[in-house]
């Protein structure tokens, strides 16, 4: 599992599943990841078997939900995010 999530996609679709207040939809996924529909696809397959995330069938869509153990990881993830940000804008001052 390491191997995936030092993966920029993986995360990145970690984070804005929890950081989304609205119904999330791989599409929406694909689109705020920058990546191919398919693509994502495998990502969130992978995440479900992982026990991170949960699909709802909503009409002919599936809705994202983070499970406890996908909220904790998403957490982690945006706080190194965060602290790698904090530390880029710290070099950049004089």
């Amino acid at each position: 599992m390491k191997d995936f999530f030092l993966n920029e996609k993986p995360v990145m679709a970690l984070v804005t599943i929890r950081k989304h207040r609205d119904d999330v939809y791989g599409s929406l996924i694909s689109q705020k990841i920058d990546t191919t529909y398919a693509h994502t696809v495998k990502i969130l397959s992978r995440m479900e078997d992982h026990d991170l995330i949960e699909t709802e069938k909503k009409g002919r869509k599936k809705i994202l939900t983070l499970t406890d153990k996908g909220e904790e990881y998403a957490d982690h993830f945006i706080e190194l995010i965060n602290c790698f940000e904090d530390n880029q804008i710290e070099k950049q001052s004089p």
